[in-house]
Parts: C-alpha cells; sequence; structure tokens
C-alpha cells in the first residue's frame, strides 16, 4: 500500500517547468517525465539500499526510465505516456546520473514529502 501512495503521490507532484523542454507542454501531462519521476521514487524508497535499481530502454524512439524493485517487479510510473507496450526485456539497469537526487526529483521529493504526515523525513544521505 506504501508503495502505491508514494506512487500516486509522485505522480501529483510532476509539473510541466519539470520536464525538458523538448517535452514541455505536452499534453500527456507524464510524457518526458519518465526520469525525475523514477529517480524521485527511487529516492523515497530507500534505493539501492532497499533493493531498487534504475533501468532504461529505448522505446518509441525516445529513452524510457523505470526502477525494479527487489525480486525483479518493474515500477514504470509514465509507461502510459506510450501507444506500445514497453519492452521491459531489452531494458538495461543504468545509474542515475547523480548519487543524490537531482534538483528536478528534489523538487518532486519536497512536494511528496509536504504531503505526508511527518514532512520532517529526510530522503538520501
Amino acid at each position: 500500500m506504501v508503495i502505491v501512495t508514494l506512487q500516486d503521490k509522485v505522480l501529483a507532484a510532476l509539473s510541466d517547468e519539470l520536464r525538458k523542454r523538448k517535452y514541455q507542454g505536452n499534453p500527456n501531462r507524464i510524457t518526458g517525465h519518465c526520469y525525475v519521476a523514477s529517480e524521485a521514487l527511487y529516492h523515497l524508497l530507500g534505493g539501492n539500499r532497499q533493493g531498487y535499481a534504475p533501468h532504461f530502454v529505448r522505446h518509441e524512439g525516445e529513452p524510457h526510465w523505470y526502477l525494479e524493485a527487489p525480486g525483479g517487479k518493474r515500477i514504470d510510473l509514465t509507461a502510459s505516456q506510450f501507444t506500445t507496450p514497453v519492452p521491459y526485456d531489452l531494458g538495461r539497469g543504468k545509474g542515475f546520473l547523480t548519487r543524490q537526487p537531482s534538483k528536478r526529483a528534489q523538487i518532486v521529493i519536497d512536494r511528496v514529502l509536504d504531503k505526508m504526515p511527518d514532512p520532517s523525513r529526510k530522503v538520501g544521505p
């Protein structure tokens, strides 16, 4: 239940200015948010310490990011942006660009924590 709640909160925290310029203004509100959504959720869930790993695949001509959870379950907050199923079998584990949350991911994390019962909870090392 906690993971589903976090997923919903991360999706609700996404906004157009967090997207790369090429995706800004897209009518699909999650298009272009795969990296920042995956990165924010990764840190909120405890990252590698808790067994989560970022994964990358090219799909429909675009880069796409998602998480793999302990036990191999895939968590893809933005899969619905695509018109065809994401080929997860072609995905590969790949680290994020920074060990700490990026500026964009930190904005999402802060927005999520502001909506949580205990906003004093710190995410990251």
